[in-house]
């Protein structure tokens, strides 16, 4: 399907970034992670070369990080780094590309920030890197499918490089199941069947919840959730022609989304209006909340035996109303970089075969994007059955990426639904009239932005 900017998806398996910038943390090289990407000679000191790199801070981003050493050991180029915490990391990233020696050469994005970097021209297409085959390892390229590399394609050219790939999927306690009379090998798959569930096991006086999830507005983080919701309706932006319906956000499924939304809080803990992706992660991971909607991407968290109180009763479940989101985090170059070529061999390290599946096998990347990663013949030996198994079925199911489209818009847009399904959960409005509102306040944005002319 042809559009002005597209995110595509694959059959793959697929977050998130304070402190100061600094030189790479020096770490000892993990075994399998010394020959991923391109392979030159280290160059004389006099060539040494340091790029900057912003990253969204998160448990993975940070084991990724121990990985910088053998990568300046194989390259010669060393690795000054940024860990920014994710509620401030789009923020801060965009400022950072936007000075006018654009403080960042590498930058991690997220479909969330896509259209303010494209649009803001802060970023710089690979297509000539990836078609440069004296620059472009062609191992790198052979293991990443075309699709992957097209996830997010702009004026006939690619953009970015894939570091993982999440789906959306219900994690639920098969603990707090059995306890509640229901079957643990059995979950619910619909959104009728998960509420149904929610208030079977749902006893607030015993601190048990039926369900967790993203419902703060702070940061727009409730929309990641009502975007789940709303492809799970049947919900989509995209017309037959290719083009974006904006229309669309005040439709049907807009209105069943939000009523769904609304819903969930009956059978969710006290407090969630302020939860973000943490809360609910550790409303699940205390074993207070029996089930989880969210991205593949976070399940090592609830697995790691350190963190998660009910890493041995995690199951998950693919969702089957509908359409599955799918979250990648991305690569892409700062636009006036003064060196490209070693942004470029950065960019095919962390995306490349090695650190990938040595991040696999660690349990530290459930989410890995390279095919040659993904049809392993050990692959099973160190990925969850249950998660692998809910997460082909979404990549199965035509996945969806482009949640929202990427336009310097939509930021203002998310912050409009962000109080409106808020404000349905609370009582204060019925889910049509809110997204009658809704639409006639983005149309107004679109129009006066020239998104559109009517």
């Amino acid at each position: 399907m042809k559009k002005t900017i597209s995110l595509m998806l694959a059959l793959i398996m697929a977050l998130s970034c304070l402190a100061g910038c600094g030189p790479a943390q020096q770490t000892t090289p993990k075994d399998d992670a010394s020959s991923s990407g391109s392979s030159p000679d280290t160059p004389p000191a006099q060539e040494t070369v340091t790029i900057n790199v912003a990253l969204c801070d998160s448990a993975q981003i940070q084991d990724l990080a121990t990985y910088f050493d053998a990568f300046t050991a194989q390259t010669g180029i060393q690795v000054n780094y940024e860990l920014i915490a994710e509620a401030s990391y789009a923020e801060k990233m965009t400022l950072g590309l936007s000075t006018s020696t654009q403080q960042y050469d590498v930058v991690m994005i997220s479909p969330n920030t896509l259209g303010t970097v494209l649009d803001g021209g802060l970023v710089q297409p690979v297509e000539d890197y990836l078609n440069d085959s004296s620059i472009t390892d062609a191992s790198w390229k052979d293991g990443l499918s075309d699709a992957m590399l097209s996830m997010v394609v702009r004026d006939g050219a690619r953009w970015a490089v894939p570091y993982n790939m999440g789906v959306s999927i219900l994690y639920y306690n098969k603990a707090m199941f059995r306890d509640a009379g229901l079957d643990p090998e059995a979950p619910p798959t619909t959104m009728e069947g998960i509420l149904q569930a929610a208030e079977q096991i749902n006893d607030p006086s015993a601190g048990k919840f039926g369900i967790a999830f993203r419902a703060n507005r702070e940061a727009n983080a409730n929309t990641f959730l009502w975007a789940m919701l709303w492809m799970f309706c049947g919900g989509s932006w995209d017309r037959p022609d290719g083009t974006i319906d904006w229309s669309a956000i005040g439709g049907p499924e807009s209105v069943k989304a939000t009523e769904y939304f609304a819903r969930f809080h009956q059978y969710a803990p006290t407090g969630i209006s302020g939860y973000g992706f943490e809360e609910a992660q550790l409303a699940f991971q205390q074993g207070m909340a029996a089930m989880w909607i969210d991205t593949s991407i976070l399940a090592g968290n609830v697995l790691n035996t350190e963190d998660s109180a009910v890493a041995a009763d995690v199951g998950f479940a693919a969702l089957t109303d509908g359409h599955a989101i799918g979250s990648p985090w991305l690569f892409m170059m700062g636009s006036r970089t003064e060196h490209p070529t070693e942004a470029w061999k950065f960019m095919q390290y962390v995306s490349g075969y090695d650190v990938q599946m040595s991040q696999v096998k660690a349990g530290i990347q459930p989410s890995p994007v390279r095919t040659d990663v993904l049809t392993d013949p050990d692959i099973d030996q160190y990925m969850n059955p249950d998660l692998a198994k809910a997460v082909n079925y979404a990549l199965a199911n035509d996945p969806i990426s482009n949640y929202f489209p990427a336009v310097g818009s939509m930021s203002e847009i998310r912050s409009l639904l962000a109080v409106e399904i808020a404000d349905v959960a609370l009582g204060s409005i019925d889910a049509q009239s809110a997204t009658d509102q809704l639409w006639n306040d983005v149309h107004d944005v679109l129009v006066r932005d020239g998104v559109i002319t009517e």
